[in-house]
């Protein structure tokens, strides 16, 4: 009886048998629970978490766990670690393999089922052996081999969730071949949480806030009470926590290069067996391998304004078509009537050289007739040659003045001719220039303070000017985005980039920068009051 009080008095307070991971929040959060592995892992990255009780390294009761997770699809993740926990009687080491699926119920509904499967080797802790001399049967037993397999499910509706998590609703002991909870000895937790985004155009990468409470049944021991605040940044996080038994804690971290991860907390006993202890140490270290991308097969919702968009393009095309076949058969019709001139020229060119024929004819008549009048005026009288004379000098006259006439009509026509021709070639270098002018896309010169954005092709959008809402790098606070801006009536559209892999919220696409600006300083005519910005696509 002496021994026992001894034994009792030399340690500390004594602990739950849980791993003490209430304070998990984002890295390793998969030991809370084996969901958290979908989302609160951060896949694919390694993490190391360390709990110091009471401070003292290596000698109070500890727990190290070392994880790493990584996303087989868009749907499930895996993950293995390794994993000592030192509860002040025993040590536990071992290592832990994680599983969790996501069932998608609707676009805002779902549900997540995961399991760990945790084995590790039992050995008494070295502060129970301090004196070899003394014999204590309750602590005499071999070192032994124990699995647990905890079970967890999880309801999320968008950001709103619940769920219950089985820490070890199968413990058995292989070395003493028998279970080791009974039914009244099950820890299981309740969880609950609620994200709050607070993503800004400036901070594409979405913050937010986690406010979670927790409820903990463990055999033997008071049943824990918790809270935990939990804000996010993509070079920060902090955390308050309050736990009924454990106290309260604090922590920070720091995002370092987009891969690195290291942060700190420290947890005050408050009340009953802890108060007065000295505080507790957790140290998490963690390094992200880059985010994991899968392709969707998700039917877009948007559809319907997508088929629209495609025969308005189609129309488009449509009237081009026409407007070019029109052009073709007025140009068709000019070079029919340009033909049509040449050929009346021609004719007119014939007809002159066979009135030139006819005047040759015509003189060589007149000047056998002089011959004849020559020979007859010896028997005529002087004054009826001089009448005939008279008469051939009048028809040369006129045949003269023929000749001008129709001189000055081939060169009117000709002039005529050379003026439709130059019509012709002015209007087709117009319609050329014009061509030119439509293909060349239109200089912007962005204003003072105006945030824009310009690319000359990306991933198959329309030319024009796109007026964004807002842009998402995680698929959970876009959808709940998403959903936000059709509950408040609008039609919102999106485009993914791949270039920097992040979804573009736009409220829609403009054919100038004008209408896109008229549409923004009006925070799009009064419907959306926050701020927006234009991202323009030159060409396809």
């Amino acid at each position: 009886m002496v021994f026992t009080v001894f034994i009792v008095k030399a340690q500390e307070p004594n602990l739950p048998t849980d791993f003490r991971q209430h304070n998990l929040t984002q890295f390793n959060s998969s030991l809370l629970s084996p969901v958290f592995s979908l989302d609160r892992n951060d896949p694919q990255s390694v993490a190391l978490w360390t709990r110091w009780q009471w401070q003292s390294i290596d000698a109070d009761p500890t727990t190290v766990f070392f994880n790493y997770t990584r996303k087989l699809n868009n749907e499930s993740a895996i993950g293995a670690g390794f994993i000592q926990n030192n509860t002040g009687v025993f040590v536990n080491t071992g290592g832990i393999l994680n599983y969790a699926y996501n069932f998608e119920l609707n676009s805002s509904t779902f549900i997540a089922v995961g399991v760990n499967l945790i084995g590790y080797q039992r050995e008494l802790a070295d502060p129970f052996n301090q004196n070899p001399d003394f014999d204590f049967p309750q602590f005499e037993e071999r070192n032994s081999f124990i699995l647990q397999l905890a079970p967890a499910v999880r309801l999320q509706y968008n950001t709103l969730s619940f769920g219950i998590a089985m820490e070890n609703i199968v413990d058995y002991n292989f070395t003493e071949e028998e279970g080791l909870a009974s039914t009244t000895g099950k820890i299981y937790t309740l969880l609950g949480s609620y994200d709050i985004p607070l993503g800004t155009l400036d901070n594409p990468m979405t913050s937010y806030i986690r406010p979670s409470i927790y409820y903990r049944r463990l055999p033997e021991f008071k049943n824990q009470l918790g809270f935990n605040g939990y804000y996010s940044h993509p070079k920060y996080w902090g955390q308050l926590g309050f736990n009924s038994f454990y106290g309260i804690s604090a922590g920070a971290g720091g995002r370092f290069f987009e891969k690195f991860s290291f942060g700190a907390l420290i947890e005050f006993g408050t009340g009953g067996e802890l108060k007065g202890e000295d505080p507790t140490i957790e140290l998490v270290t963690a390094f992200s391998f880059g985010a994991q991308e899968f392709k969707s097969e998700e039917v877009p919702e948007e559809e319907p304004a997508a088929v629209d968009e495609l025969e308005e393009i189609e129309q488009k095309e449509e009237q081009e078509r026409i407007a070019a076949e029109l052009a073709l058969q007025e140009a068709e019709r000019k070079q029919d009537s340009i033909a049509a001139r040449e050929s009346e020229l021609l004719a007119n060119r014939m007809r002159q050289e066979r009135a030139n024929d006819s005047i040759a004819k015509a003189n060589k008549d007149a000047q056998l007739a002089i011959e004849q009048l020559r020979e007859q005026k010896r028997k005529d009288s002087i004054k009826t040659i001089q009448q005939e004379l008279l008469a051939a000098q009048i028809l040369q006259k006129e045949e003269r003045r023929q000749d001008s006439i129709n001189a000055v009509k081939k060169a009117e026509a000709l002039a005529e001719a050379q003026k439709m021709e130059e019509r012709r070639q002015d209007s087709i270098n117009k319609a050329l220039e014009e061509q030119q002018l439509a293909e060349t896309p239109e200089p912007i010169t962005p204003e003072k303070g105006e945030k824009y954005e310009e690319v000359k092709t990306e991933d198959g959008l329309a030319p024009g000017f796109y007026l964004i809402a807002n842009v998402f790098g995680t698929k959970t606070y876009y959808n709940a985005f998403m959903k936000k801006l059709t509950d408040q009536g609008l039609n919102p559209q999106s485009f993914y980039r791949t270039k920097n892999k992040y979804n573009y919220v736009y409220l829609k696409r403009y054919d100038s920068m004008e209408e896109a600006r008229k549409a923004r300083d009006s925070k799009y005519g009064g419907k959306y009051p926050d701020k927006t910005w234009i991202f323009r696509v030159i060409g396809e």
